[in-house]
């Protein structure tokens, strides 16, 4: 449909915008700086999802993929990034079951911070990870659940950057 004159004055009126005056500024310049509009390019990241607790992430094409554009993703590389599918309750309310989480492989693993692991044994899982004095330690968000020292054999892949809560 195409938006004639007569409709923008007829839709900015019933909007309360005092047409006359956007009109006479418009006349008056030649830009729309004053709209203040700020164009940012959009970069779909495809990005390969694993189920927590379902072992090593699967680069490969016959998996299961999200494209995304997350502002928190600009300037990262895709082969640095892969998604986590949340499975159970242990970071609620912070992630909540079928919930994507991306992970960027190239982030550092700070206190504080949620960190997916490879957890010798239950492959891959989400955590907030702290230290207690010099000792890493994995914390859930959910209180139900004990913390748990980082292993010898676990392996911190990345941070989380973002998320995506498919409608349910």
């Amino acid at each position: 449909m195409e938006w004639t004159p007569e409709q923008f004055k007829n839709d900015a009126k019933k909007a309360g915008l005092n047409v006359d005056k956007i009109i006479e500024h418009l006349e008056k310049t030649s830009d729309l700086e004053f709209l203040h509009f700020e164009t940012i390019p959009v970069r779909r990241y495809r990005i390969p999802i694993v189920d927590a607790g379902a072992g090593l992430p699967a680069w490969d094409e016959s998996g299961e993929f999200v494209i995304l554009d997350l502002p928190e993703l600009r300037g990262k590389r895709e082969s640095e990034l892969f998604a986590v599918r949340v499975v159970g309750d242990s970071m609620s309310p912070s992630y909540l079951e079928g919930e994507v989480v991306v992970i960027w492989t190239q982030g550092r693993p700070e206190s504080g911070k949620v960190v997916a692991v490879h957890q010798h044994g239950d492959g891959i899982i989400l955590k907030r990870l702290r230290y207690t004095g010099q000792e890493p330690m994995l914390y859930s968000d959910n209180p139900a659940y004990p913390p748990v020292p980082l292993g010898e054999h676990d392996r911190i892949f990345g941070v989380v950057l973002g998320s995506w809560r498919p409608a349910r």
